[in-house]
């Protein structure tokens, strides 16, 4: 059973949850390697799809966007034509008037975050938001940092401030929370970000679409053997 002052006894559902993408920025992905470059990617790009799906009202931000942590990564720009990123001059997004603004404006309490690196821009956001009265969700898997001693040291700092440490796959899974209603979502995004899933799933419908030629075919066969 929950404690009943816990903030997350309330679970995650698409009119209480707000998706926070910091930083996710083409020159960024060139020394933050904690999380392996492609697979980094494919998590990032599948959680801003979690956010289309769910109509999750989403904020997008950068920093020295100018500089080397170069600009948006193309695939969220195309994903999101039309929303403004903000440009920050600062290292913190709590810090910058016009990116709280933009969280606020949510109107949602409960915060989905990824941001490179997970050591500063992650943990900011995530215990900013904390500190702000949000339950924050920090999805490590869509953010990377230096090494993995970074990472786990972020993780760390996270969970002991009361952010939610998670990856993208149970943020998926607690939004869709009915598989009849949603589980279209689940299905085509584990299908298309998750290799072991994509295999299970072709695998399901192949056997199902020939399940009936496979049995008439074992029928007919011990029906040989015992001639």
């Amino acid at each position: 059973m929950y404690a009943s002052n816990s903030p997350f006894a309330e679970k995650l559902t698409a009119d209480n949850a707000a998706l926070v993408m910091v930083d996710h920025q083409t020159g960024l992905f060139q020394f933050l390697p904690s999380v392996e470059p492609m697979k980094l990617r494919n998590n990032v790009i599948a959680l801003a799809e979690i956010g289309k799906r769910f109509a999750l009202p989403t904020v997008l931000t950068t920093s020295w966007a100018q500089g080397p942590n170069g600009p948006t990564m193309p695939e969220l720009v195309a994903m999101y034509p039309n929303h403004v990123v903000t440009e920050r001059d600062t290292v913190d997004v709590w810090d910058h008037a016009d990116t709280v603004k933009a969280i606020r404006a949510t109107g949602r309490k409960k915060l989905i975050i990824a941001a490179l690196d997970t050591t500063t821009c992650l943990s900011f956001a995530a215990i900013g938001a904390v500190r702000a009265g949000f339950d924050a969700y920090a999805v490590v898997d869509a953010s990377s940092t230096f090494d993995d001693l970074n990472q786990q040291a972020a993780m760390h700092r996270l969970a002991s401030a009361g952010v939610v440490v998670t990856t993208w796959v149970p943020i998926l899974a607690e939004l869709a929370a009915n598989t009849i209603k949603n589980g279209v979502h689940i299905a085509d995004l584990l299908t298309a970000h998750t290799g072991s899933y994509a295999g299970a799933f072709a695998n399901f419908a192949a056997t199902a679409r020939n399940a009936d030629v496979v049995q008439d075919q074992l029928k007919a066969a011990r029906k040989a053997i015992r001639a």
